[in-house]
C-alpha cells in the first residue's frame, strides 16, 4: 500500500512514478516507481484524494494509456497494473470544488465499496479493539492484559471522527500508559474518556438489530453482549424481557 497522504508532496510523484538521473537535486541515478515495479500486478493507493494536481493527471495517463511517466524523463514507460484506491474524502464534493479531476474520478470510481464510519457499526468495535491491541502488542514484542469495561465503553461512546486510525493511535496510547497491562478508561486519551463520561450520564438506547448482533458475536454470552454494548448486564436483561 502507498499512503498518499502521509508521503510529502514533493517526494510523491518520484515515489510512484519514478525519476531519472538528474531530474531534481539529488537525483543521481535512475529509480523505478511504484507503479513501475508493480508491473502485472495490483496496487494500493490509501488517501487518493489527498494527490496534487500533477499527480492525478500522471495517475490518469496510467489508467487510460497503462504508461508511467519518471521525472525527468522525455517519454513514458508501458506498464500493466491494476490500481486499488481508497479515501476518507468525499472525492464527489472534492470533484465539485475543482480539487480532484473529474475524469480520474470516474476512472477510479468503475466500481465502489463505502465502509460505514466506526460511530454507524459501534458494534464491531470490541472485537476490532482487541484485535488492534494484539497487531500493536505483537509489533512491540509485549503481552496485554486487555481491556476492561470501564474502557471498552468509553470506546464504544467515542464517534470516532478518524476511524479505524483513530482508534488504533487510542490504543496505542494506552498501551504505553498501561504498562502494557490492562487496559484501563483512565489509560485512554482525554477526549476519549471526557466524550465517554458524557454519554453514559444518558442512558444508551438500544435497539433490536444493535441487541441482536452483540448477542451473535458474544455467542449468547449475555455479559460479553452487554459490554460488547456498552451497558450493564442489568439494563441488557430489561430489554431482553421487554
Amino acid at each position: 500500500p502507498i499512503h498518499c497522504g502521509a508521503i510529502p508532496e514533493s517526494l510523491l510523484e518520484s515515489e510512484l512514478f519514478g525519476h531519472v538521473a538528474g531530474a531534481f537535486t539529488g537525483a543521481e541515478r535512475n529509480k523505478k516507481g511504484r507503479l513501475e515495479l508493480a508491473h502485472g500486478g495490483t496496487v494500493f493507493l490509501d488517501e487518493v484524494g489527498e494527490t496534487s494536481p500533477n499527480v492525478q493527471v500522471k495517475l490518469l495517463r496510467v489508467l487510460e494509456d497503462k504508461v508511467v511517466e519518471p521525472l525527468g524523463a522525455e517519454g513514458g514507460r508501458k506498464t500493466d497494473i491494476r490500481i486499488v484506491a481508497a479515501t476518507n474524502r468525499n472525492l464527489k464534493q472534492l470533484v465539485k470544488e475543482g480539487k480532484f479531476r473529474e475524469d480520474l474520478y470516474y476512472r477510479l470510481a468503475v466500481v465502489t465499496i463505502e465502509l460505514p464510519p466506526l460511530r454507524e457499526r459501534r458494534s464491531d468495535i470490541p472485537l476490532l479493539a482487541e484485535y488492534l491491541l494484539e497487531r500493536e502488542c505483537a509489533e512491540l514484542g509485549c503481552s496485554s492484559a486487555g481491556i476492561s469495561p470501564d474502557a471498552m465503553a468509553a470506546l464504544m461512546d467515542h464517534d470516532w471522527p478518524g476511524n479505524v486510525r483513530e482508534l488504533q493511535n487510542a490504543l496505542r496510547h494506552a498501551l504505553v500508559l498501561s504498562g502494557r497491562g490492562r487496559l484501563e478508561a483512565r489509560h485512554l486519551p482525554e477526549a476519549i474518556v471526557s466524550t465517554g463520561l458524557g454519554r453514559r450520564g444518558r442512558p444508551r438506547k438500544l435497539t433490536r438489530e444493535h441487541v441482536m448482533q452483540a448477542l451473535e458475536k458474544a455467542k449468547n454470552n449475555r455479559k460479553r453482549a452487554a459490554e460488547i454494548l456498552g451497558v450493564s448486564r442489568s439494563t441488557l436483561y430489561r430489554y431482553l424481557e421487554q
